[in-house]
């Protein structure tokens, strides 16, 4: 089991990785927009699409990895009067409506990319870009979601924090 979480871990720090790459993509688009509209009186004419499929990547990769690391908003005002016992049994009850709504979402999102594959749906601006691309972030963000809380549980379950 331990070995399991290990893995699903060791996704979401790769899912850290690929947020943290959207970010420096992010601020290269901006310095290279930037310099052209400054210096060669130009423009990408791209940068604010790319860099809004680039946020959306950023943040959806780097769901599982702040879940990993305690950073999504908890609130604790019923369970701060827990017992420990108490406490773990609620976070498993929590962890399973979590993990049933992610994977609800991941279905759909899931059906969506296809959909937007199979009708070959380009974006509506000079680029054309294919929207399953950046939609694609959706669904493996949720995954990766969804595998952390699945390890969260177990994590739980298996009472080791």
């Amino acid at each position: 089991m331990r070995a399991i979480i290990r893995l699903i871990e060791g996704l979401s720090i790769g899912g850290a990785f690929l947020s943290a790459a959207g970010m420096i993509f992010i601020v290269c688009l901006v310095v290279i927009e930037i310099f052209l509209r400054s210096v060669l009186n130009t423009s990408t004419l791209v940068s604010s699409e790319y860099g809004g499929y680039a946020l959306v990547y950023l943040i959806l990769t780097g769901l599982a990895y702040t879940m990993k690391e305690n950073g999504l908003i908890r609130i604790n005002l019923l369970t701060s009067h827990f017992s420990e016992n108490g406490k773990r049994i609620a976070d498993i009850i929590s962890g399973l409506i979590g993990a049933a709504l992610t994977a609800f979402a991941l279905n759909y999102t899931v059906q969506m990319v296809y959909e937007t594959w199979d009708l070959e749906m380009t974006a509506d601006t000079i680029a054309e870009t294919p929207l399953w691309i950046p939609q694609l972030a959706i669904p493996v963000g949720l995954a990766l979601l969804l595998l952390q809380i699945i390890a969260f549980i177990a994590r739980r379950a298996i009472n080791d924090k």
